[in-house]
């Protein structure tokens, strides 16, 4: 991750609050993790506490392109699978990926690729 050298935001973005939000911060009470009251106010000051790390350069920020490197090889988008496993197998290929030094996305690839080629 490179270190964003230009102020935030830039030029061409801006941040605002979000007035159609699905929390009402008048009437929800809702609490950070120490405790305090989440409110208008208080996200307002995260966002200002954000943009100042960034200016001082205490947080990194993605430039260009985001995300992992295309699995062609290649500049393209690598397409993307998603569905759900139960619990107990989703341990057992934690272990298995643990095992073999690899991540549940490789041994999922693995195991697709396989399933595929013996249809």
């Amino acid at each position: 991750m490179s270190t964003h050298e230009e102020s935030w935001p830039p030029k061409d973005i801006e941040l605002t609050l979000d007035q159609d939000s699905e929390i009402d911060s008048e009437s929800e009470e809702i609490y950070d993790t120490k405790g305090n009251r989440i409110t208008d106010e208080y996200v307002a000051q995260a966002i200002a506490d954000v943009h100042r790390a960034i200016d001082e350069g205490r947080v990194s920020v993605p430039t260009g392109r985001g995300g992992r490197p295309s699995l062609t090889g290649e500049s393209r988008h690598s397409p993307r699978i998603s569905f759900r496993i139960p619990e107990e197998l989703c341990e057992h290929a934690k272990a298995r990926a643990r095992q073999e030094g690899k991540t549940i996305s490789a041994l999922a690839r693995v195991a697709f690729e396989q399933y595929l080629r013996a249809s």
